[in-house]
């Protein structure tokens, strides 16, 4: 406990302020949510006086010069402040978030640069206490964290929580730049590096650069104190400048299933050398009906699926599961009579129809956008044959077994797609014939994800073996496709009464 006193009088000699004081005996998260009853609890300050409506300890007031290693970051009235423009900012309060609130600060490499400086002091003054390869205090941008976190629960009612909206705190130093060009002369080496390497930074130094490549083991310390006192110089109250707060909503993801009912739709913009080719999409008629809810712009909105259908391919059945990333959301509920309204403004347009509309989490993408191997997917093709379609065609095309087929990337497709062989399986195939038609047939197939179905039928000049066309003998293509099923169950089915 003596050693630790006077390291606590020392730092408060130098022109620390408390909180950094505690900062550097290291204490506990909790403790810098009060700062001032932790201090009087390990003895360090005592109470002055108390207040019958708080309980919070009242420590004796001091005039304080500018901290000199936060620079007044943990200043009361600055802190203060702060949680009151948060709460009293209009943008703020067009969020309409039940989630709560997640805090993004930045700070300036300065305050690093400066613990840096207190740290060759102290390891000098208290080398039974500090070491040069241990970092000698909590990180200031968890302490300020810890403490503008809790209080901005107090303030706005509201807790934190990852999903909430992000409150974006940026803190910048006047003279930054002209303070860490000295550390070229203290470690030049490392700057040679970070100009060498092409994915660095445009940043003079990052936070974990200067982490990693500055402590007391890392350099010289007569180099570094030629430029730089210790303990560091006093602080200026100006120099340390709290910018702009912004605020971001979260990115909320809305599932749902969809049917493509027109033969003359894309799935998405079709747009080719600036040019449209399609008036509307799929996703754009979504879309349309769900962003306004969200205060999202359409262009925002991110859109996928569990696979495509060509645009002269209809989508049938439960549908095509989908799901959009909505970033920066104003809101982040969905009511269900809300859901209901969006699937009717869509169905409304008779292109496309959805379904089980709903919010889910990151966590359940993977459904979507994984396991694409083993999804299998049922079609059914309208087959117009060059031969009058008989038993024996009907019999060939009637398979139960797997079968693997090699399709090298269609010549339809080559232009967007890499040149590649790829095996596909055919889990089922059933033929049956027109009775109108003696050269057409009806064709179900079983197969895996990211099967090219037309070229599964016409053989595509041989890219595609085997293919209908070869196990047949003649000539045949497709006069009409329709995605019948998608086995993915997901997300779930609600069941909802539109009525």
């Amino acid at each position: 406990m003596g050693q630790n006193k006077q390291v606590y009088e020392y730092l408060r000699s130098t022109g620390c302020c408390r909180v950094c004081c505690l900062r550097f005996y290291k204490g506990a998260k909790e403790e810098f949510i009060d700062p001032n009853s932790a201090l009087v609890k390990r003895g360090f300050e005592t109470v002055q006086d108390t207040d019958e409506t708080d309980d919070q300890p009242k420590l004796k007031k001091v005039k304080e010069n500018v901290c000199i290693a936060c620079l007044g970051l943990f200043d009361e009235s600055q802190l203060d402040a702060l949680v009151s423009d948060v709460k009293q900012s209009a943008t703020f309060q067009q969020y309409k978030c039940e989630a709560g609130f997640l805090t993004s600060i930045s700070l300036p490499i300065v305050l690093h640069l400066r613990q840096l400086a207190l740290w060759f002091d102290l390891i000098d003054r208290f080398p039974e206490t500090f070491r040069p390869e241990t970092p000698p205090d909590f990180p200031v941008k968890d302490a300020v964290k810890i403490i503008i976190i809790h209080r901005l629960e107090q303030a706005l009612g509201q807790s934190f929580s990852v999903d909430g909206v992000m409150i974006n705190i940026p803190f910048s130093y006047v003279n930054e730049q002209t303070e860490l060009l000295k550390l070229e002369d203290v470690s030049p080496g490392v700057f040679v590096e970070r100009v060498e390497h092409k994915h660095t930074r445009k940043d003079f130094i990052t936070r974990n650069a200067f982490e990693k490549h500055f402590t007391p083991s890392a350099i010289n310390g007569e180099k570094f104190r030629k430029h730089y006192s210790f303990p560091p110089a006093d602080g200026d109250d100006k120099c340390l400048v709290r910018e702009e707060i912004t605020f971001t909503g979260p990115t909320l993801f809305v599932a749902g299933r969809y049917n493509k009912l027109s033969r003359k739709l894309s799935q998405t913009p079709w747009i080719i050398d600036g040019k449209r080719l399609m008036e509307e999409s799929v996703q754009e008629t979504i879309v349309a009906a769900i962003a306004p809810h969200f205060g999202v712009p359409d262009d925002r909105m991110i859109f996928s699926s569990s696979g495509r259908e060509d645009v002269d391919v209809r989508c049938l059945g439960r549908g095509r599961p989908f799901v959009l990333e909505i970033p920066g959301a104003m809101c982040d509920r969905l009511p269900e009579q809300v859901a209901i309204e969006m699937e009717q403004s869509v169905n409304s347009s008779k292109t496309v129809v959805i379904r089980d509309l709903q919010l889910v989490k990151r966590e359940e993408l993977v459904h979507i956008r994984g396991g694409e191997a083993d999804k299998r997917k049922f079609y059914r093709a309208l087959c117009v044959t060059e031969e009058p379609v008989t038993p024996d065609t009907i019999s060939q095309l009637c398979i139960d077994e797997p079968l693997v087929v090699q399709q090298v990337t269609p010549l339809r497709v080559l232009h967007r797609r890499p040149l590649l062989a790829r095996p596909r399986t055919v889990y089922k195939v059933r033929a049956q014939p027109c009775r109108d038609n003696p050269h057409a047939m009806i064709v179900d197939i079983e197969s895996q994800a990211g099967t090219y179905i037309k070229e599964l039928v016409h053989g595509d000049f041989g890219r595609t073996t085997p293919s209908f066309r070869s196990i047949i003998g003649s000539a045949i293509d497709i006069q009409a496709l329709d995605v019948m099923a998608i086995d993915l169950d997901w997300p779930k089915s609600l069941n909802r009464d539109k009525n």
